[in-house]
């Protein structure tokens, strides 16, 4: 199919069309005047399983798969032409997920009529087999052309063959390179076509090649990924042949959305998540494109279906000539969907007695803001909770871990099923100290980034990119005594690049999820404080880096 034109104009002449949102976006969609031939994107990210409604950092009620849907379902009324995508991490996140593992966020997916979804690296948690039977609960596609599993794994009958110049340099969950002859299938559909209105639209799936290091080793066996962007410039020029429009859906987070704009020409728009960004109007990265477009705008909606997202593209004769978006706030107060909310009321109920059930009293709200950039009252909480369950000499928590904030007064059993969402377990493992030195450079170095850890029994400053001036219960760090170091299964088997753990002894497991380990905790300690504690410090300037895209 012939391409169409490919040029964005968003300048004054389209102001009588569209007017560019500076702002955190309007209180309603009716505040955006659509040209009768637009295409409306709507779009959601990371939704981490909130689907009740919850409190945002502000104390108001936001959210819920109910309110979400019925501001969907209001916002596509008026449009002739409409797309509903969401850019993966449906799962994980909330009890929701812990008890019932996905299959009531793609059943309220279904019911919302969502037309595609990409592959997030959270909905592989539970390793490929578990989601592919979770999958069949989504009555929509689920897309990533980069990500694959073993051909002759036993449940990879009737996924499709990865094309050739698609597979280059893919690695296995761990990093091991994929042998050249190995056998491979995509995991999830790479790419459909929609057509809409008309128009032939494109949507390719990509995920974050991150997935090597930051999901399950155990349980993903026989998984591969290649680069994102390697992989769009393979298929892109395909999907141009195929479709009016292009659009990416990815789970890559922005910063890699940025350099997929600049780096492969044919994109007409990336709908992303994975970086928990809210993008309050798209961002235009520019790039040299031989059908004459100057620019790909990127958008994003944040996290936990706070805000759905909603891109208008005005499509002419000459292709697209202006593009608007905003992100429209989810309040259940203004209204919610009865099927879905009448779908979710037995999921909930079940479990509502025992998350409901008050476990500690907080004085004031504890933030989870700040873990990738430093020691925090939460981030030490965790850190106390993993030391004290192991009765170790010093204990490890990685920041990505942590998932929420708490709230001021009651604290629920689920409150911290929301903090410490992963069936991750509490594990010892004996250290020399020179193996525990290199443990800390290895925090040290990944301050202000994916990695960084919350520490406990163990002080220590960052000078440098180095750990130095180690304690360990008080005392100086000797470089031949062994240590007990707790940390949780995740990390001991290499996630979030943990590979020191590789040269240590056998772990001992105890069993304990570390979120039932944090319950018995805060029930022993009444009057814990939440209160940065001194243990980690750092001279100098700290590290030069976007800190508001930290990929979760």
């Amino acid at each position: 199919m012939r391409p169409l034109g490919r040029v964005y104009r968003v300048v004054a002449t389209l102001a009588a069309l569209f007017l560019l949102q500076a702002s955190h976006g309007p209180d309603s969609f009716a505040a955006w005047p659509d040209h009768p031939d637009s295409l409306v994107i709507l779009h959601t990210n990371d939704i981490h399983a909130h689907l009740l409604p919850f409190d945002d950092s502000k104390g108001a009620v936001v959210g819920g798969a109910a309110a979400r849907a019925a501001l969907i379902e209001r916002m596509r009324v008026p449009s002739r032409r409409s797309l509903l995508l969401d850019a993966g991490d449906v799962f994980q996140g909330t009890p929701l997920y812990n008890f019932f593992r996905g299959v009531p966020d793609y059943r309220s997916m279904t019911l919302m009529r969502y037309d595609a979804g990409a592959l997030g690296n959270h909905e592989l948690d539970d390793g490929p087999s578990a989601w592919l039977r979770t999958r069949s609960e989504a009555a929509f596609p689920i897309l990533s052309a980069n990500v694959f599993v073993a051909g002759d794994s036993a449940w990879a009958k009737g996924l499709s063959p990865v094309q050739v110049g698609v597979r280059r340099g893919a690695r296995w969950i761990g990093g091991a390179p994929v042998p050249d002859d190995a056998p491979l299938r995509y995991l999830a559909t790479p790419y459909v076509v929609r057509e809409v209105g008309g128009l032939k639209i494109a949507i390719l799936g990509l995920t974050t090649s991150e997935i090597v290091s930051i999901v399950s080793r155990a349980r993903n066996q026989g998984v591969a990924v290649s680069d994102p962007i390697q992989v769009a410039s393979a298929l892109v020029p395909e999907l141009r042949a195929k479709a009016d429009l292009v659009v990416a859906l990815t789970h890559v987070g922005v910063e890699v959305d940025r350099a997929l704009a600049s780096r492969v020409p044919g994109i007409d728009l990336i709908v992303g998540g994975h970086s928990h960004t809210f993008l309050w109007q798209p961002v235009f990265v520019s790039h040299r494109d031989p059908n004459g477009a100057r620019s790909t705008p990127i958008v994003q909606a944040g996290r936990w279906g706070e805000r759905v997202g909603r891109v208008a593209l005005a499509i002419g004769p000459g292709g697209i000539g202006g593009l608007t978006g905003a992100l429209i706030p989810v309040r259940p107060g203004d209204g919610e969907d009865r099927q879905v909310a009448t779908m979710l009321q037995p999921f909930r109920d079940s479990i509502a007695t025992a998350m409901d059930k008050p476990v500690f009293r907080s004085p004031a709200p504890v933030s989870m803001s700040g873990l990738e950039r430093g020691e925090t009252p939460l981030g030490d909480f965790v850190a106390d909770v993993i030391l004290e369950t192991a009765r170790a000499d010093l204990a490890i928590m990685n920041s990505g871990g942590i998932r929420a904030p708490l709230p001021q007064g009651p604290v629920t059993v689920g409150d911290i099923y929301t903090v410490v969402p992963f069936d991750n377990t509490v594990v010892t493992v004996p250290m020399k100290g020179w193996q525990v030195r290199e443990l800390l450079d290895f925090i040290a170095v990944r301050l202000g980034k994916r990695g960084f850890a919350q520490v406990s029994g163990v002080q220590f400053v960052i000078r440098r990119g180095r750990a130095a001036e180690i304690r360990v219960g008080g005392t100086i760090l000797e470089s031949d005594c062994v240590y007990r170091v707790a940390t949780i299964d995740f990390l001991y088997g290499g996630g979030d690049g943990y590979t020191m753990f590789e040269k240590a002894g056998p772990a001992e497991d105890t069993g304990i999820f570390t979120r039932d380990a944090a319950i018995d905790f805060l029930r022993k300690h009444p009057g814990y404080e939440f209160k940065k504690r001194g243990r980690i410090r750092w001279e100098g300037s700290f590290p030069t880096r976007d800190l508001l895209h930290f990929s979760r």
